[in-house]
């Protein structure tokens, strides 16, 4: 069946007539013909003769299984198969239409037109993703366009199933045309269905701005294909000035030269257009109306909520909706919880005024995850501040409920009032009273929770759950460990095991499963100890067989999970607390908390500022302050820790944070002068462990060796410290020590999959002479975190260690750039460079004394 013989067939096979040839491409020919039978017009895809061989015949033969699979009307559909003499052709459905690239040089569109045939777009391609299918050659010539607006893909010829083998493309390993093509493509790395959202990016960039991406210019295809993979896109809005803003920043995402900069689906994609060509298209012009940026500008109750998740998809680019689907149900509630109030005429025991004020608190703590589309904000008012006060702080915070309980308790009985505070009025919006019996701890908890869940509308309700009542002896025993808790005491091993008892005894008690996960998150934090972080999801995992509040666990879970490597598990979780409408800002902000552990400052940077975007709290901006640092703006760093300082007052952590600064800075002066601003029961290991490294750097060996090995005392498996210990035992020649830290580091960091870990080991195994699983380790590290300094600062390290002075001064020279002190370099290993021939000269004047 030869295109000769196909062409002079009157009827092949006893059902089509070919009519006349639509089209040539490089691997076959396309026929208008007819099916006689079910008398429609269809077209014949034949391979061409010249074509025949293994590897032409299957990828026709692979089209075919893949489009077999792929029913939609956003995709030309495969109606049958024809084989003769090792031959092949496709019969599949006429478009009548023209191709996008002929529909956008021969029409004059609206902005709303365009809008929606990418949406048509994203949805068959949503499709094949769904079905595991890359297309691989996504391109304006491969998209159909009929006569009715209808978007439809077409040629799956060298599509893959992410199931199945790759052997088809290794034979011509950039199968395709290179503008087509992402930057893994092109690389031959790995493909997921993020390679597909980079060639759609081109599409839209194209239809929308009316010019390519990229500018080939007279570029070879290999000059061409190195500017996709290593240099940025021309800007949306050089290309168009007048680009509205969500549709540049979407543009942007899509070509993000990295997957996991991209959208994380089509389906999100098509969300990010429609929100626009819902919201921001005259109704009569059918154009641009600036109604989204308006919303921006102006917003104002419920178009203010709007307006949160707008400002969300310009600087996310519609990686996810926050908030959009709580929009679509009920308002967010940003709920804190006042200090409890008591009153001058209390007659009880202190201990037993201790235990009522704390059973009060956690009971009004726990009443949010009872609550739709509503988060908990943690709130610890300055001493002496007045109820004024706080509430003016609060409403800073974007807080929308103040819960403030007030008792007066005499004998055995407490009468209470409970109040919900609106902070931005600081009108109270609904209140209630009632009385309880103080010794009875248990009930007064469930009988205040509930009362307080009554103070909020009943659309925010959700469905009540029955608890078990815990044994009175049992219920003390978790009221001593609650109010260690919020004496912010570090619980003891035996502690979790009395938490881990009681909730095998009461596996539906949701308040023992949030204590765990609390202290166990704190517990990490302090002591960088992360065993109970594993045995707390274990817990959660098998709360949820247990059929615990399903939205309290998944808060907990994503706690846990946030400061883990576990990515596709953070996420989903993450998601399925958006779809049951949790608060807009919370989510972005664990995610953002979940990209810096994983070492992605720049994803990390980008949902820390759509958390602050969305609420302005010092949590939210310390995120963006942590990410700015981790890709090494220095200056952008100082500027957010001083918004926060000066509008937050005492928040410590970004004292802390400020001497990190002025640390790799090497400004040591300051750097001591911020950590002393911080009361020292307020400071972490780490900022302890900072006053050591000020030490060090200082050339007071002695000293921080001393401080070092004080938090070990507390924190024996500390990687961090350990290998400052090492390399201060190297300044102080004392060799046999360093390794025996070295080897502790490689054998503590075995099975660990964190950033941190990794990079600690490939120091270590550098400084023990394995240089090929140290350089190996390095590298993966680069590639996953190449902005992060201290990763930056490692590979210097080990590539000096290896002798590869070229590699080790690149990296050393990037340190310098961003602001690192020369002090930071007074290693044995660095100051080899001052008699390495090949330094740089410019180098060697900063490093060498």
């Amino acid at each position: 069946m030869d295109v000769v013989a196909l062409e002079k067939t009157e009827v092949y096979q006893g059902r089509y007539r070919v009519e006349r040839t639509l089209g040539a491409g490089g691997m076959g020919v396309v026929y208008l013909a007819e099916d006689v039978k079910l008398g429609r017009k269809v077209a014949i895809k034949q391979l061409r003769s010249d074509m025949t061989g293994n590897s032409a015949e299957a990828r026709f033969r692979s089209e075919a299984q893949l489009l077999a699979r792929l029913n939609h009307p956003n995709i030309v559909r495969l109606y049958d198969v024809l084989e003769e003499d090792h031959n092949i052709a496709l019969v599949m459905e006429l478009v009548e239409g023209v191709t996008l690239k002929e529909w956008m040089r021969e029409r004059s569109t609206t902005l709303a037109e365009k809008l929606d045939l990418l949406m048509q777009i994203c949805q068959g391609l949503g499709k094949a993703h769904c079905l595991g299918i890359i297309h691989r050659d996504l391109k304006p010539e491969n998209i159909l366009v009929t006569n009715d607006g209808v978007a439809k893909i077409t040629d799956f010829g060298i599509a893959k199933a992410l199931d199945c083998d790759q052997q088809l493309t290794r034979e011509d390993h950039i199968a395709g045309s290179v503008q087509a093509m992402s930057p893994e493509q092109l690389q031959g790395t790995s493909l997921d269905a993020r390679s597909d959202l980079f060639s759609l990016g081109s599409i839209a960039y194209e239809l929308l701005c009316r010019s390519k991406p990229f500018e080939r210019g007279d570029k070879s295809a290999l000059a061409f294909a190195q500017q996709i993979t290593s240099k940025p896109h021309i800007p949306p809005h050089q290309a168009w000035p007048e680009i509205p803003k969500p549709l540049a920043a979407l543009l942007d995402r899509l070509l993000g030269k990295r997957p996991e900069q991209r959208p994380e689906s089509a389906e999100r994609v098509f969300e990010a257009l429609e929100l626009v060509r819902k919201h921001g298209i005259d109704i009569n012009t059918q154009q641009y109306s600036e109604t989204v940026t308006q919303l921006l500008i102006k917003p104002r109750r419920r178009r203010g909520r709007i307006a949160a998740v707008l400002s969300g998809v310009a600087i996310l680019g519609a990686g996810i909706f926050w908030g959009w689907q709580t929009y679509l149900q009920l308002p967010s509630q940003y709920i804190a919880i006042l200090p409890v109030e008591l009153s001058n005429e209390v007659y009880m025991g202190k201990e037993e005024e201790n235990l009522v004020t704390a059973i009060t608190q956690q009971a009004l703590m726990s009443a949010p995850a009872r609550l739709k589309s509503s988060a908990l904000v943690s709130y610890t008012p300055e001493p002496g501040t007045t109820h004024e006060q706080q509430l003016q702080e609060l409403k800073h915070k974007g807080v929308t409920a103040a819960l403030l309980a007030r008792l007066n308790c005499m004998a055995l009985r407490c009468n209470i009032e409970l109040q919900r505070i609106n902070p931005i009025d600081s009108e109270v919006k609904q209140r209630t009273n009632f009385t309880f019996i103080s010794k009875k701890h248990q009930e007064a908890q469930y009988t205040i929770r509930n009362a307080v869940i009554e103070l909020f509308p009943s659309d925010y309700q959700r469905e009540s759950y029955s608890e078990t009542k815990m044994a009175e002896a049992d219920y003390a025993h978790y009221l001593a460990i609650l109010t260690k808790s919020y004496a912010d005491v570090v619980l003891q091993a035996r502690d979790f095991l009395a938490l881990e008892e009681l909730i095998a005894k009461y596996p539906r008690n949701i308040n023992l499963y949030s204590l765990y996960s609390l202290c166990a998150f704190e517990k990490f934090g302090k002591t960088d100890n992360d065993e109970y972080l594993s045995k707390a999801l274990r817990i959660l995992t098998n709360a949820e067989v247990s059929k615990v509040d399903e939205v309290a666990i998944l808060e907990a879970k994503l706690l846990i999970k946030s400061v883990s490597s576990d990515e596709e598990g953070f996420k989903f979780i993450l998601n399925k607390l958006q779809s049951k409408g949790h608060p807009s800002a919370h989510l972005p902000a664990q995610y953002s908390r979940f990209q810096y552990m994983k070492g992605d400052y720049i994803q990390g940077l980008t949902y820390a500022k759509q958390a602050a975007a969305l609420k302005p709290t010092p949590q939210n901006l310390y995120l963006v302050a942590i990410n700015q640092m981790g890709v090494g703006d220095y200056e952008a760093t100082r500027k957010t820790l001083r918004d926060i300082t000066q509008q937050y007052g005492e928040f410590w952590s970004a004292y802390a944070l400020l001497a990190v600064i002025e640390l790799e800075n090497a400004n040591l002066e300051l750097a001591e002068q911020a950590i002393l601003t911080i009361p020292a029961s307020e400071r972490s290991w780490r900022t302890n462990g900072n006053l050591g490294t000020i030490s060090f750097l200082k050339g007071n060996y002695s000293q921080a060796l001393q401080t070092f090995h004080s938090i070990l005392k507390s924190s024996p498996n500390n990687l961090q410290m350990l290998m400052q210990v090492a390399e201060t035992h190297i300044m102080l020649s004392n060799s046999s020590s360093a390794s025996k830290n070295f080897e502790k580091i490689v054998e503590l960091s075995a099975q660990s999959t964190d950033l941190r870990s990794r990079r600690y080991r490939a120091v270590a195994l550098a400084n023990l002479g394995q240089i090929p699983a140290s350089i190996a380790l390095i590298k993966d590290l680069l590639r996953d975190s190449p902005d992060d300094t201290y990763v930056k600062y490692s590979a210097a390290q080990v590539y000096a260690l290896a002798g590869e002075w070229q590699s080790a001064t690149y990296h050393l020279e990037q340190l310098f750039e961003q602001g690192m002190g020369a002090e930071w370099f007074v290693l044995p290993i660095f100051q080899q460079l001052c008699t390495v021939s090949q330094a740089p000269k410019a180098l060697q004047k900063k490093i060498c004394p």
